[in-house]
């Protein structure tokens, strides 16, 4: 019975820290924009091969780093770690989408 309690007592102190909608809800968006877009431009031939994978790589450090930003103790919880952890997962979502973009990619065919 006392696992149980134990158990129970996490499962409340969890809902009681639910997700922001007023936050989640537009950062989701944004993210499908930039992988959109992303895909887009590739469609267009805007940018070469190298060029998306270099800007998959930066996203891909630059999200990492934010993150352990976001994540350290003195940090989290506060309007300064929210602010690293949405860079965090915008960049996700520029990693996501340059990856995307490799398969939407056509050379220009350019004179």
């Amino acid at each position: 019975m006392l696992i149980w309690s134990v158990a129970v007592q996490g499962v409340t102190q969890t809902a009681s820290t639910a997700p922001k909608l007023a936050i989640v809800i537009p950062l989701i968006a944004v993210c499908i924009l930039i992988v959109v877009s992303l895909s887009f431009f590739a469609r267009r031939g805007k940018l070469h091969i190298p060029g998306y994978a270099g800007i998959a790589a930066l996203g891909f450090f630059l999200s990492l780093l934010f993150g352990k930003i976001a994540g350290s103790h003195s940090i989290a919880g506060t309007i300064v770690g929210v602010f690293f952890s949405i860079l965090c997962f915008l960049f996700l979502a520029v990693v996501v989408g340059s990856i995307i973009a490799l398969l939407f990619y056509r050379h220009s065919s350019g004179a």
